[in-house]
């Protein structure tokens, strides 16, 4: 008996593997952080940052936190169960599912963050303000500080942009808030020793990179230098080579970003797109979008380019294009969407029924926790949700509306593979769940 229940499960695993080797990948939610409108002048917040989610599907958008005490927002990324955003001076936790804020860390002069296994990695810098340290370590989890380089060890300026190719994290050190010292160095940090490796120079047609991405074997940076022209170098990760090219631009660059063999940027002040071309390294062409962009995120799955544009007072609009600049959509925000990430799940796990009911679990496979999604009923509509075992046991069994599939624990199962299933009036959906 143990051995045909080790076949079985084997079996399941084996099937399991398939399925999730054919899913595909899509886009659930667009996060937008909107930076707001500060008053310098006056030191008054007259639009607060805010942040949102669009759906692609639904074409709705709509905020699901406003940040007090923020006077900008700089950066919104999505890992694993959850969405981290950088606000002025705080660190902010959300739950990728339900959007519900969990946590909050202060962090003076937060610009950027990374993910690196259970660390957030966090860039630093801010006006007429100098640090002990421009880079720091919290945990992911409990958003608590585990290290820092200060000055003299670690980067000694500012940074901005940050990336991560495999267990090394590259630094865009620019000093940029010391305006007319500007410099220009990409950091290396060793994450698993915990030291810095240094900086590698980009020389004075490479000052001031921003923006920092790679591909897997080359690290692009775009540079602004003294915001009259702009740069972009180009360093291959295990050759160490390092080509700067200039853009002869006649000022610096706005939102950049990194799609496929092409850097998408746009000079300040512009109202088009360019795209450079990382093999040859030139300017390949310009796409003609008749708008002056602020941020801007790639969806590689759907291959389309999401641009923020604002007046950074009263408005913000977010412009979704092809790849060739003709525009496909969009939405509106509130002021100054500098910031956008993509929220991208599995279709593994995604089962339908003819009548239109229509389930989503995810994140799958999982620890902790299964969010269960269900279209095409009435949200007080009663549903039945079993989960049970390779032996067909039944390990869980709710009973209530759409709302009560929100967040089920599965921390007390064993690892393995499991069967959950909805009911309603309308049928029955079955799928696939795998608890690590």
């Amino acid at each position: 008996m143990k051995r045909i229940c080790t076949n079985l499960l084997v079996v399941l695993m084996m099937i399991s593997a398939v399925q999730f080797a054919f899913a595909q990948n899509y886009v659930k939610n667009v996060i937008v952080l909107n930076e707001g409108h500060y008053d310098y002048n006056n030191l008054i917040q007259t639009v607060p940052v805010t942040i949102g989610s669009y759906d692609p599907t639904t074409h709705i958008y709509a905020a699901f936190d406003t940040i007090h005490n923020a006077r900008f927002g700089s950066c919104v990324v999505v890992d694993s169960n959850f969405i981290y955003a950088a606000a002025d001076t705080f660190l902010i936790k959300y739950d990728r599912f339900t959007h519900a804020r969990l946590n909050a860390q202060t962090v003076h002069g937060i610009r950027k963050i990374a993910v690196w296994n259970n660390q957030l990695l966090i860039t630093r810098g801010e006006y007429l303000v100098n640090y002990l340290a421009y880079f720091q370590v919290y945990d992911k989890n409990s958003l608590s500080f585990i290290y820092q380089f200060d000055s003299l060890t670690g980067p000694g300026y500012s940074t901005e942009g940050i990336v991560v190719n495999n267990d090394t994290a590259y630094l865009a050190v620019n000093n940029g808030f010391n305006y007319g010292n500007e410099v220009g160095f990409i950091g290396k940090v060793n994450l698993n020793g915990q030291s810095y490796i240094g900086n590698i120079n980009l020389d004075s047609t490479g000052k001031n990179p921003f923006s920092i991405a790679t591909d897997g074997n080359t690290i692009y940076t775009v540079n602004n230098r003294d915001y009259s022209t702009a740069s972009v170098s180009s360093l291959g990760i295990a050759s160490g080579n390092l080509t700067t090219v200039g853009l002869a631009t006649s000022s610096g660059c706005g939102a950049s970003s990194l799609v496929t063999n092409y850097i998408y940027y746009q000079v300040s002040g512009d109202t088009v797109m360019n795209r450079f071309n990382t093999t040859s390294l030139t300017n390949y062409d310009t796409l003609h979008i008749n708008k002056n962009i602020y941020g801007m995120a790639h969806d590689p799955i759907n291959s389309l380019i999401y641009a923020g544009e604002t007046d950074y007072v009263t408005f913000g609009k977010i412009f979704i294009y092809n790849l060739t600049g003709t525009l496909q959509d969009s939405f509106t925000v509130s002021v100054a969407p500098g910031n956008i990430a993509l929220d991208v799940r599995s279709s593994a796990g995604i089962n339908s029924l003819n009548n239109g009911m229509k389930v989503s679990v995810y994140p799958n496979p999982t620890t902790n926790n299964l969010h269960v999604e269900v279209i095409g009923i009435e949200s007080n509509e009663i549903i039945n949700c079993t989960i049970t075992d390779v032996l067909g046991n039944v390990v869980k069994n709710i009973n209530g509306t759409i709302s009560s599939l929100n967040n089920i624990s599965i921390n007390d199962l064993a690892a393995g593979v499991y069967s959950i299933s909805i009911r309603s009036e309308k049928g029955m959906v079955t799928n696939k769940i795998v608890k690590e």
